[in-house]
């Protein structure tokens, strides 16, 4: 029967030591841990070669705090030690100057169970009075335990008395196993070897060795390399097309104030959305608005009255504490029209993919945390015909050929679009809100030109890109899928 190299060395090993030896012995000659020599035991046992005895040792192993009483002696016996030295009774609350916190209470129901003790009152404060002093037998255990911690060397007495050492946490019983190797049989046919090493040739054991074969059809191993998450590799993908489109990225805060949330972008602050149940409402931040006061006073003006744009506004009083109300941004649109005041000269063309929150009810198309890609351009004779025109060749260099165009409405943009994007499961998906902002957005801004945005709900894209029907697998931590994900 045919040996590893493994195999061989430990049997040369045993033999050396008297064809009799523990798992330890040979981790020390073979300068092995001794983890190795488990396995290669039973294997050596199964091919005949050894008979492996196994035991299980108990040991008694003293804690920190244990090590402390053996010192100094347990909290029991401090304790009678003090009151003797104190003329037989004290304060009971003098005991904190022998004993820890967390040993008076132990020290005292002790001595009162043993009859060591007594609790009387003196002077109107309780005191400890000694009745008869009396060793501790667990004492005398602990020096038992710290010379020899082996449980069958111990008495079963002791071995019922060690329990309340372990439920005080002055003992540790730890199990260890040894094993014995002992041969029985020598081996007669050549050695295995994995490789033909320069020791081997030169000493000649090579001749009596046999190399391993090696089938070269054999498939390699797989290797479980590292790569990116395919929702990361998708939404990079994303960004590069923008970028070559000549697009800016930026980014904002996801703690914003309800101004730039929705006031900014005309959305009336009787607006549904605006509901406690709709948006995430943040306690504990100042409520503040970090917009200049001129910018304030022209977005009041729009909800009011349409602010010389034409308009006629919402028609209702504006209340500057709703504005300063600190939510979790509902949409990067937030970030576009922050964008769009500090860039007020065109042509601009920016985006922002991040992360938005909106307390939805979760299920295959929503979450409550979803990503966001909200674009905006703006440049003098902008139109829809360009927004459709963008939105198109994205979907299209993303691998989206199946999209539609439907009229919809938002209380920021007119005209307003919506886009549907096909999902070979789920049928007709909706991936984004765009259109022109309207002018009670652009004009307190500053704007004098036209501009285009869109958000689109990049998770559903990732979604039919990955192949998956359910948004909520975009976050799984099944390894195995994660592999299996092609993005390209």
């Amino acid at each position: 029967m045919s040996l590893s190299q493994s195999e061989a060395q430990l049997l040369e090993c045993l033999k050396k030591l008297g064809g009799q030896a523990n798992a330890s012995q040979l981790s020390s000659e073979l300068k092995l841990p001794e983890s190795s020599i488990f396995p290669l035991s039973n294997l050596l046992a199964t091919k005949g070669f050894v008979n492996v005895t196994e035991t299980l040792h108990e040991n008694y192993i003293l804690t920190e705090e244990g090590v402390y009483c053996l010192r100094n002696g347990l909290p029991e016996t401090r304790m009678l030690n003090f009151i003797s030295s104190h003329g037989g009774s004290v304060p009971l609350k003098s005991l904190a100057s022998v004993l820890k916190p967390n040993e008076v209470s132990a020290a005292i129901g002790w001595g009162r169970k043993s009859g060591a003790i007594t609790i009387e009152k003196r002077d109107n404060l309780p005191n400890a009075l000694l009745k008869h002093k009396q060793k501790s037998e667990l004492e005398e255990l602990l020096y038992k335990l710290k010379a020899d911690g082996e449980k069958s060397s111990l008495s079963p007495l002791d071995q019922a008395l060690s329990q309340p050492l372990i439920e005080r946490g002055l003992v540790i019983l730890r199990e260890r196993t040894e094993i014995v190797l002992q041969m029985i049989r020598e081996p007669e046919s050549a050695t295995i070897l994995n490789a033909l090493t320069s020791d081997l040739i030169r000493s000649g054991k090579w001749k009596g060795s046999i190399l391993r074969p090696y089938d070269v059809t054999a498939s390699p191993p797989s290797l479980k390399i590292g790569k990116k998450h395919p929702y990361l590799q998708f939404l990079e993908e994303a960004k590069e097309i923008l970028f070559d489109m000549g697009f800016e990225e930026t980014s904002g805060p996801y703690v914003e104030n309800e101004f730039w949330n929705f006031d900014a972008l005309f959305q009336a602050q009787e607006h549904p959305a605006r509901a406690v149940h709709d948006n995430f409402q943040l306690k504990g931040i100042t409520p503040i608005i970090d917009a200049p006061v001129a910018l304030i006073q022209a977005v009041k003006s729009a909800h009011e009255n349409g602010g010389g744009t034409g308009s006629k506004g919402w028609g209702y009083s504006w209340n500057i504490d709703i504005a300063k109300r600190p939510v979790l941004r509902t949409q990067t649109t937030a970030v576009s029209v922050r964008s769009l005041f500090d860039r007020r000269t065109p042509p601009v063309k920016t985006f922002c993919l991040s992360k938005v929150f909106r307390p939805d009810l979760i299920d295959s198309r929503h979450m409550v945390e979803f990503g966001q890609l909200d674009g905006i351009l703006g440049d003098h004779g902008i139109n829809v015909k360009h927004l459709l025109g963008i939105l198109t060749e994205f979907g299209k260099q993303l691998g989206f050929n199946e999209i539609k165009f439907t009229p919809g409405y938002f209380p920021f943009t007119e005209p307003s679009i919506e886009a549907y994007v096909k999902h070979p499961k789920l049928g007709w998906i909706e991936c984004l809100g765009s259109g022109l902002f309207r002018p009670e957005v652009l004009a307190p801004l500053g704007i004098k030109f036209p501009v285009i945005a869109w958000g689109i709900g990049i998770d559903r894209l990732a979604m039919i890109r990955l192949g998956l029907d359910d948004v909520r697998e975009l976050n799984t931590l099944n390894l195995e899928a994660l592999r299996e994900w092609r993005w390209w």
